[in-house]
């Protein structure tokens, strides 16, 4: 297993009782789709892919925790209904972005923030 993978598995008391099966995913063919002409069937090879197939042990107490992350980051509710985390953040950094550009105390006012942060030791990790 990947390092990743097995941190995850100590960090959440994951074990894997059989990881020897495969899952195969399967994309549907095509109809129609010939640019040049509609009256043509393409009837394309199905297309498999497979990879690993994990049966594990988890607690409850663990998998409830991984339900709980997921909502928080991937089902963030808005004003707007359900929007991802990833989604939000963005925005959020966007809109920052604009103020900073827009208005010089705003980008002054970051860039000793900034400055404070570094000094104190942060750095930014992309």
């Amino acid at each position: 297993m990947e390092d990743k993978l097995k941190t995850f598995c100590k960090n959440y008391e994951v074990k894997v009782v059989n990881d020897t099966q495969r899952y195969a995913r399967y994309r549907p063919p095509t109809f129609f789709t010939d640019p040049e002409r509609a009256d043509i069937i393409r009837n394309d090879v199905i297309e498999y892919q497979t990879e690993r197939l994990f049966t594990v042990q988890i607690p409850e107490s663990r998998l409830n925790t991984l339900v709980e992350l997921e909502n928080r980051f991937y089902n963030h509710r808005n004003s707007e209904g359900m929007r991802d985390m990833f989604e939000t953040l963005m925005d959020k950094e966007r809109e920052e972005a604009h103020y900073r550009h827009t208005n010089e105390a705003v980008k002054k006012a970051y860039e000793q923030y900034s400055m404070l942060l570094n000094l104190a030791g942060y750095q930014r990790k992309f």
